[in-house]
């Protein structure tokens, strides 16, 4: 829903049968309409058809929304879940900071450009609808899950559940537990794809021992773009006295997200992807009842942005963060939800009927994300990346071949040409 502490002079921008829409009536409500997007000419409401027969296509602007990157000339850009392009309105936001922070480092750098930047702790807080005092801002996913892991003080004998489809950046600071401490890491196989949220929450609790202390598991995997049903996680981690730690580096932004639903101890994301921040930006959110039991060198002083345990932090890219989720926000999360899943599907069904292609991810419901990887036949990853990139179509390389983002500046040319390409490079 838009965000009610959210104040701008722009229209409202979804209908209020809209605002309440859940990822489970996705296929039900895939045509809603949508208002304007910006002051700036961001009016959604292009008429084409859709991509197959009984789906309605969302009104929406792609060729404006476009505009407001920056992006390569004639660049298919399919690698959100690596790094976000950057609105201009964020960089020209963070470019200002930065200007005005100059003009008086010391007496700029802690006094307005520091209370800006302290600001957007608020903004992010309403963004992913948690109060200001369970929000940190931090740099990236890695560094979040660092600081948590640091805080729990795990020993010898204590156990770490988490999945063989984790990011290293969300595992590695278990494994230095493991190294130094001798903490045991199990690690749950899960299906590509599973068959149900089911499956996935009994494989995790077949894990689970008297010695389990945290279980560390992504929000969205990395590998295939695979949704885990964190709400039925977290009653399996309270019912047996688990820390409930989420890797959400490819959640937010993507999905239409809400912390407290999920009900997870901590949740840490990288800004810099699906959010659209500056690079080097993300967020942490520790539940109030978590709070206690985190205790980390890098919280000591609070939340705050700038503390003594913090230091100095790259305060004109934390403004940037809060100018992208005024732009996200302006157009909404449901409505972001909608229209890259509508293009995920169209891309899936594609590959689903293309020979020599197989796909890892899940189909379309409550396990699907705006990440679809698929192998091809006789090519590896690293052919396909190389052969698209040649025609400026940019994917990335996971193990199990290649996984294709798709975001609010994306339209269905540019899946049209990534499903293209690919059906042309098999042959």
């Amino acid at each position: 829903m838009v965000n009610k502490h959210f104040t701008s002079d722009l229209p409202t921008l979804l209908p209020p049968s809209s605002q309440e829409c859940s990822r489970r009536q996705f296929l039900g409500r895939i045509g809603a309409g949508v208002g304007a997007i910006s002051a700036a000419g961001l009016v959604v409401g292009e008429g084409q058809g859709a991509w197959a027969a009984g789906v309605q296509r969302p009104n929406w602007n792609s060729k404006s929304v476009k505009k407001e990157f920056g992006l390569q000339e004639g660049l298919v850009y399919m690698n959100n879940g690596t790094l976000g392009p950057v609105p201009n309105r964020v960089i020209t936001a963070s470019t200002n900071a930065w200007r005005e922070m100059e003009l008086n480092p010391a007496g700029n750098g802690f006094g307005t450009t520091l209370q800006q930047a302290e600001a957007v702790r608020q903004k992010a807080a309403d963004y992913l609808e948690c109060d200001l005092d369970e929000i940190v801002i931090m740099p990236n996913t890695t560094q979040s899950m660092n600081a948590v892991a640091q805080g729990l003080h795990l020993s010898e004998g204590d156990r770490v559940l988490t999945t063989d489809q984790e990011h290293p950046g969300g595992v590695r600071c278990w494994e230095y537990y493991e190294k130094r401490f001798g903490v045991g890491i199990d690690r749950a196989v899960i299906p590509t794809p599973p068959e149900s949220e089911e499956e996935i929450v009994d494989l995790l609790a077949a894990q689970i021992t008297p010695k389990t202390k945290v279980i560390s598991v992504a929000h969205v995997t990395t590998t295939t773009g695979l949704v885990l049903p964190i709400a039925k996680i977290a009653e399996l981690a309270e019912s047996n006295n688990c820390i409930l730690c989420v890797d959400g580096a490819q959640g937010p932004g993507a999905m239409n997200i809400n912390v407290r639903e999920l009900n997870c101890d901590t949740y840490a994301t990288s800004a810099h992807k699906w959010m659209l921040a500056p690079k080097g930006t993300g967020l942490l959110y520790i539940n109030k009842r978590a709070a206690e039991k985190v205790d980390s060198l890098r919280l000591q002083d609070g939340y705050r942005y700038y503390t003594a345990t913090s230091g100095t932090l790259d305060m004109p890219a934390a403004i940037g963060l809060g100018a992208s989720i005024d732009f996200l926000t302006e157009i909404g999360k449901p409505r972001i939800e909608e229209w890259s899943l509508y293009l995920r599907e169209m891309m899936y069904e594609k590959f689903l009927h293309m020979p020599k292609v197989t796909i890892f991810s899940p189909e379309a419901g409550t396990m699907a994300s705006p990440l679809v990887t698929v192998g091809c036949e006789g090519m590896t990853g690293g052919d396909i990346a190389a052969a698209l990139g040649k025609q400026d179509i940019v994917v990335k390389v996971v193990p199990y071949g290649n996984r294709i983002s798709t975001h609010l500046y994306n339209d269905e040319e540019d899946v049209e040409k990534v499903v293209s390409a690919i059906k042309q490079l098999l042959g």
